[in-house]
């Protein structure tokens, strides 16, 4: 960045160098006219990239992301985006503990109230506890870390949160993965060229769906993630909790993901735990405009984590 405003700044020197010279008349008027146009051009850029910086919001792209974050996203001690916990809190009532990746976390839902985890506890009332432990970028392994880490220990119900890319995890430990083009230098550190970048390139980028549903296809990573869901399901059978799973499918995508929804339900299935909420039904009769964050971004709209706030009531707790 530093180069290229350096190289900017000495061009539009030179011109002005040029235009102001008396040893020849056209090359002077030429110099004025280009000029004119660098300072509109240069006066653009900066106005852009003020904007982006400053005011633009958005969950897609890391500078942009950036502001929305400071926006609304605020954390307690622990790092979680929840409120602050002791045990008095959940003394004497029914501990529901959440754990997941950026979907449980509520990505791209500005107020947390709206996320299917804080749906569920207003329905449950005062006689529960629902402990958000959601974390963006996490896998099933690292969902099972935090859990065992959080001072809870013994809760009476677990909520796993799956979003279908949590394979990568698996890949990556048998030393697979995808390769996603960075963008340039200048463009990482520049707000408005980081936004052109993700919007001009967003076509020329590794399928990464297909890469993900290749890796369910991959008996070596299956096996490896297999164990992963295993384990988790061990765990929390030892506590004695209930364990609810919620599977979030591709939601650009949840007709093409069923089958890999349906792969990972059938490990927790085939051990006997029936709450499974596979959403792939309800993803694909819902308005892509609706849910969905936005047009780049495929985290659930505050919407459809309302509907699955409800379901999970519905399915799993009311009556009791």
């Amino acid at each position: 960045m530093t180069i290229f405003l350096i190289s900017f700044v000495g061009v539009g020197a030179l011109l002005a160098g040029i235009a102001a010279q008396r040893w020849s008349a056209a090359a002077r008027a030429a110099a004025r006219g280009l000029l004119i146009t660098y300072a509109v051009i240069g006066f653009a850029l900066v106005a852009g990239e003020l904007f982006f910086r400053f005011a633009y919001v958005d969950t897609e792209g890391r500078l942009a992301s950036e502001r929305w974050v400071e926006r609304y996203w605020q954390t307690n001690t622990l790092g979680f985006r929840d409120r602050e916990w002791i045990p008095t809190d959940w003394a004497a009532k029914t501990t529901v503990v959440i754990v997941g990746d950026s979907f449980a976390a509520g990505w791209g839902v500005e107020d947390p109230a709206d996320r299917f985890g804080d749906v569920l506890g207003a329905r449950l009332g005062d006689g529960y506890a629902v402990i958000n432990l959601g974390l963006p970028g996490t896998s099933t392994p690292e969902q099972l870390e935090t859990l065992r880490a959080f001072p809870l220990e013994y809760p009476d119900i677990v909520i796993l949160q799956y979003f279908l890319n949590d394979i990568e995890y698996a890949a990556l430990t048998l030393g697979l993965g995808i390769d996603i083009p960075q963008p340039p230098r200048l463009l990482r550190e520049s707000y408005l060229g980081n936004f052109i970048y993700a919007r001009f390139t967003a076509g020329f980028q590794p399928d990464y769906w297909s890469w993900q549903y290749g890796m369910y296809d991959r008996a070596d990573v299956w096996a490896v993630h297999r164990a992963e869901l295993e384990a988790f399901a061990d765990h929390v059978e030892s506590i004695g909790a209930q364990l609810i799973v919620v599977i979030f499918p591709n939601l650009q995508d949840p007709v093409g993901s069923i089958a890999y929804v349906d792969r990972v339900a059938a490990v927790f299935e085939g051990r006997g735990h029936d709450a499974v909420l596979k959403l792939f039904d309800a993803a694909a009769a819902w308005p892509r405009e609706e849910l969905i964050v936005s047009e780049r971004d495929g985290h659930a709209s505050a919407a459809f984590h309302r509907y699955v706030g409800e379901r999970l009531y519905a399915d799993f707790f009311a009556g009791q």
